[in-house]
């Protein structure tokens, strides 16, 4: 057991003593010193007539410029202390491509190597995807060693915030980080453009990824609107990249990618598939469809532990053929019944298909090692029922929104309701499957109409707040809580069971 740290001493408050840096100051996004630190200040003093003074003169006679510069050190000083991190660094500080960076550029790659590589995919391991694109950053103008860095600068800068409170004080390294995060933000997306303006082949893999985590960081920052620029230019540079290939352009083509580099590209363009596919499900009818994009390599079958959901393929499939009818309606004339009863029908096949998805079965035939325990597989189905059972309520949506224009209605689905709360419930024993919960959540909320099942969702998002810190979580919370406020107290607004309701703002909630 190792002695309290004197940061939690100097907070009057007991230190766990498990480890350094203890649990209790890294929840408090504090800088945990085992002893008391040294304080600098200005001059050779703290107290006293040598207070303020430094050798060879006065503070007060340095001319303005030179007071200029030693407020730029301190700035600088304190923003390094802020960010120091007191173990080895695994990869930013000891590979020799990263010795020639700053120390922030430093702190923000293992910043990203070590919270940001997990957060984003089910079960992290020495094979995961997100962690072999550093190898992708080495050089130094790189736009994806940038995005990683604007991603890990936002993420650290989110974890200062609190669920319930948007407008606290930040402590200064938090401040910081958000200004580092949009500088970086910045230069990314520059070095992007620079390689747009002179795409080569070679580049493609590195600029897909690169686009990928823009998307991760609007996830960060808000989780509206801004993905699906990103996703159309992905999209662009597919089309283009096969126009180059059939044009016959043979030097612009990657004869041989080798294993990692096939296994890379593979996973980016399953997530930007992903992405398009849950992302058009929460969109306005004016910008879902152009969100289609079924990219190639995306029917490749993916590995569990290569997973950025855990939500089974067929699943994905169906939500984006729920979308595509959701789309639909707006472009049926309704005095065409017999189009109408196809789209019914339609519907209903496919939701009777995702009813009888066997969850239990994908998660046996995922987990095929023989290492995987009876527990692990449970919670595997169950994770795969949370997004079933989600993909039945949204497609039942779409049902009712088909059914009110032949002038009937389909019954509810307060069981499903239930029975997707209860599984939520039971993964919150398990962070790593609970953090891929946030678009079944935000169903659930859709459909929830006691006080109970309400504050069950709300204490959910929280704890997916806590987990990723990723602000689309409390974005989710807002658009709720503006729902059942305006379906309690606005009888004339409240959805019937025929509607389906909107959003017309692109929200991305995964």
């Amino acid at each position: 057991m190792h002695a309290a740290c004197w940061t939690c001493r100097n907070r009057t408050i007991q230190c766990d003593q498990t480890k350094f840096p203890c649990a209790k100051c890294e929840k408090a996004g504090l800088e945990c010193f085992e002893q008391r630190p040294l304080r600098w200040v200005r001059g050779v003093a703290i107290r006293g007539k040598m207070r303020g003074r430094v050798l060879g003169g006065d503070l007060k006679g340095t001319n303005q410029s030179e007071s200029k510069k030693l407020q730029r050190k301190e700035i600088v000083s304190s923003r390094v202390k802020s960010l120091a991190i007191d173990v080895a660094p695994p990869v930013a500080l000891q590979d020799p491509c990263m010795y020639n960076l700053d120390w922030s550029s430093k702190f923000y790659l293992d910043y990203y190597n070590v919270r940001i590589a997990k957060l984003y995919i089910l079960h992290d391991s020495k094979s995961n995807p997100f962690r072999n694109l550093l190898t992708y950053a080495t050089d130094d103008d790189s736009p994806l060693r940038m995005g990683m860095i604007a991603v890990a600068a936002r993420h650290f800068a989110n974890t200062g915030r609190s669920f319930d409170q948007d407008n606290e004080v930040l402590s200064p390294r938090f401040v910081n980080a958000n200004v580092d995060a949009l500088h970086f933000k910045r230069k990314a997306i520059k070095a992007l453009l620079s390689s747009l303006s002179h795409p080569e082949h070679s580049q493609k893999d590195a600029i897909m990824a690169t686009i990928l985590l823009l998307i991760f960081l609007d996830l960060l920052e808000s989780g509206i609107d801004g993905w699906k620029y990103h996703l159309n230019g992905a999209e662009g540079i597919v089309k283009l990249s096969q126009s180059l290939l059939e044009s016959g352009a043979s030097q612009y083509v990657n004869r041989d990618p080798g294993e990692t580099d096939e296994e890379t590209r593979r996973f980016v363009a399953r997530q930007l598939s992903l992405v398009s596919t849950i992302g058009g499900a929460l969109s306005g009818s004016k910008t879902g469809p152009e969100l289609c994009i079924n990219f190639e390599e995306s029917r490749h079958q993916e590995s569990i532990v290569r997973s950025f959901l855990g939500c089974p393929s067929f699943l994905l499939r169906a939500i984006r053929y729920f979308s595509n009818q959701r789309h639909v309606i707006e472009t049926l004339d309704m005095h065409d019944g017999i189009s109408i009863q196809e789209h019914i029908r339609d519907t209903q096949t496919m939701l009777e298909l995702t009813a009888n998805f066997d969850c239990l079965e994908w998660a046996s035939d995922s987990l095929q090692s023989s290492d995987s325990s009876k527990i692990e597989i449970q919670k595997l189905y169950m994770l795969s029922e949370a997004y079933r059972t989600a993909a039945m309520l949204y497609g039942a949506r779409v049902l009712r929104a088909f059914t009110t224009l032949t002038g009937t209605i389909s019954s509810g689905n307060r069981e499903l309701v239930l029975r997707l709360l209860d599984v939520i419930d039971s993964l919150k024993c398990d962070p790593a499957l609970f953090k891929c919960l946030l678009w079944p959540t935000f169903i659930a909320g859709l459909e929830s109409q006691t006080d109970i099942e309400q504050k069950l969702v709300i204490e959910s998002l929280r704890m997916l707040w806590e987990l990723t810190c990723c602000l689309n979580v409390i974005g989710a919370s807002n658009i709720l809580n503006d729902y059942w406020q305006r379906t309690h107290f606005d009888e004339s607004s409240v959805p019937k069971e025929s509607q389906l309701y909107m959003i017309e703002q692109g929200w991305l909630l995964i």
